[in-house]
C-alpha cells in the first residue's frame, strides 16, 4: 500500500461515487466505499449467508470480485473522460477462510501505463489477511454507440 494515500478533487470524487451508484453489481452486493483516493480504494463488504459456499465459507469468486472492484475503482482516478478500462488477467492468493462479519478490500495502482495497468489489493478481516491480488487492466478508448 501506498505510504501516503493522495487526496482526489470533490469533482472527480463525485463522478467515481456517481459511477459507483449506477453500478448494479456494486448495489446488487451491497459494497461500501469509505474511501477514495488518487490510485486508490477501500471496499468493505458485509459476509451474507447467501455469500458462502457449501461448506458454509464465504466464497472465493465473491471475494475475487470484491477485490476487482476495488482495484477497478481505484484505477478510475486516473483515468480521463473517455477512457474504458477492462480487467485483462487476475491472480488471487486466498490466505483465510471467512464465515461471518466484514471484509475490506485496500486496492493502490502500482503501475498506471498509457495502455496497460497494474492494481494490487488486499483482502482482510480486521487484521487478519484474508487474500491478496494483483490485476492487470487495458485501457482503451470508449466505443461511440454510432459504430
Amino acid at each position: 500500500m501506498p505510504a501516503k494515500i493522495e487526496p482526489i478533487t470533490q469533482e472527480l470524487e463525485t463522478a467515481i461515487r456517481r459511477r459507483l451508484e449506477h453500478n448494479p453489481f456494486v448495489q446488487f452486493m451491497g459494497i461500501q466505499v469509505p474511501e477514495l483516493g488518487m490510485g486508490y480504494a477501500r471496499f468493505v463488504l458485509q459476509v451474507r449467508p447467501e455469500f458462502h459456499n457449501s461448506q458454509g465459507f464465504l466464497q472465493g469468486g465473491v471475494i475475487t470480485a470484491l477485490a476487482d472492484e476495488a482495484v477497478a475503482y481505484a484505477l478510475f482516478s486516473t483515468v480521463p473522460e473517455g477512457e474504458m478500462i477492462n480487467t485483462v488477467e487476475m491472480k488471487i492468493n486466498f490466505l483465510a477462510p471467512v464465515k461471518e462479519g466484514e471484509i475490506e478490500a485496500r486496492a493502490h495502482i502500482s503501475k498506471r501505463g498509457r495502455t496497460i495497468s497494474l492494481g494490487e489489493v488486499t483482502v482482510r478481516q480486521g487484521e487478519r489477511l484474508v487474500a491478496k491480488g494483483m490485476c492487470t487492466y487495458i485501457h482503451q478508448k470508449a466505443v461511440s454507440s454510432e459504430q
